[in-house]
């Protein structure tokens, strides 16, 4: 265990963390008019103090128009007021801080976006009740736009302090459209085979990097599989992983499962649906969780280390910075995960339960964490903000 903790660099940037553990990026939902609030800062801080060594800030989208829905942060002037002193503070409580950049794509029900942007036109169940039923096509002239919202976000967030950035390649949001299958029905350059499925966001990671240089670490989050049939597969995954490490990636972030069908792929556990159905922005989407949700939101066992098989797959495929993120739950576990090959280590929930989860995994207090995995923290998301209801 001593070996997880003790301090490494983040690929070849330049940059090293206290210790080989990341805050897993979750969506915070702490934010009042769009705009960060103190609660976000304090939640990252914690983490610091909690002996994270890089905490990500989850869902920056890179333009008003990537937000799925209207009060999400996006990456400008008065955003970056607030994210200023969020890293100067994370960098006092002895941590590093990351910004997840996104888009969404079509997933989207902000009403401020009429037609929202995809690879393909596409049928828009997440938004269908708020009246934005499909996407359309992006163009080549959108594809460049979008590519340098990325760049130029991710320079202001290296200029505002941030130490990483995490390019959102996966749960089913624009750049994860691309890659799937399901999703991306072009017959254009960016369609049909994974080299041309991928040549986007490769793109698009290439002006990230040229524009932040090569001393700013870029990471991605890629999905392992979108966890569903003649989606996004391992294979897929492969393919993705290495022309990251030749694209110049710093390390990804292997995680799986598309928001719009699986969501549950990724977290596991319990389907928290009374919750949900509070939370329904309307009345046709309180009645479609109340009497289709069991049947349309397919449940996935909680297992420790459950994306660990997968994983080693893309550890046996390339020799960059991988981070482990699936399940990560007691002292055992961080062992496998160590033993398997991963550079470093993401956690979200056992950390949303307790803060402190690693200080006391560290000094021997506990061996494993004490979250229920009842995912009713998915639920406190667009409420309050992330908590742990235990």
């Amino acid at each position: 265990m001593n070996r997880a903790f003790q301090d490494k660099a983040l690929g070849a940037t330049g940059i090293r963390l206290k210790n080989a553990f990341i805050k897993a990026a979750t969506f915070e939902g702490m934010y009042e008019h769009g705009l960060p609030t103190r609660a976000l800062t304090d939640h990252h801080v914690a983490m610091a103090k909690g002996a994270i060594a890089l905490t990500t800030v989850s869902y920056g989208a890179v333009s008003p128009e990537g937000r799925t829905f209207p009060h999400q942060m996006y990456i400008h002037d008065k955003s970056l007021e607030k994210l200023v002193k969020l890293a100067y503070e994370v960098h006092q409580a002895g941590g590093k801080v990351c910004m997840q950049l996104t888009h969404c794509g079509y997933f989207s029900k902000n009403k401020e976006v009429k037609n929202p942007m995809a690879p393909s036109r596409i049928f828009n169940k997440y938004g269908a009740m708020s009246g934005i039923i499909f996407s359309r096509e992006m163009t080549s002239e959108d594809m460049a736009a979008v590519s340098e919202d990325f760049a130029i976000a991710a320079l202001r967030l290296k200029e505002a302090g941030f130490d990483a950035v995490e390019i959102h390649m996966g749960h089913g949001y624009l750049l994860s459209q691309f890659l799937s299958p399901r999703t991306n029905k072009r017959k254009d350059e960016y369609g049909g085979s994974i080299e041309n499925r991928s040549r986007f966001p490769l793109e698009l990671l290439k002006n990230v990097i040229d524009k932040t240089g090569k001393d700013f670490p870029v990471l991605v989050k890629l999905n392992l599989s979108d966890g569903f049939r003649n989606g996004f597969s391992l294979d897929d995954c492969k393919y993705v992983a290495r022309a990251l490490e030749k694209h110049g990636c710093t390390a990804i972030v292997l995680s799986g499962g598309f928001t719009s069908k699986t969501p549950f792929y990724l977290m596991r556990g319990k389907i928290p649906l009374r919750g949900m159905l509070k939370n329904g922005s309307n009345l046709a989407e309180k009645l479609t969780i109340a009497f289709f949700g069991p049947l349309i939101i397919r449940k996935f066992r909680f297992e420790e280390n459950f994306f660990l098989d997968q994983a080693r797959e893309i550890r046996k495929a390339v020799k960059m910075p991988l981070v482990y993120l699936g399940g990560v739950d007691s002292r055992k576990g961080i062992e496998e995960i160590l033993d398997a090959g991963f550079d470093f280590i993401a956690i979200a929930r056992a950390l949303i339960h307790d803060p402190e989860f690693l200080l006391k995994l560290g000094d021997g207090r506990i061996d494993r964490s004490a979250c229920t995995r009842c995912n009713q923290c998915v639920v406190e998301m667009d409420r309050d903000g992330i908590r742990c209801v235990l």
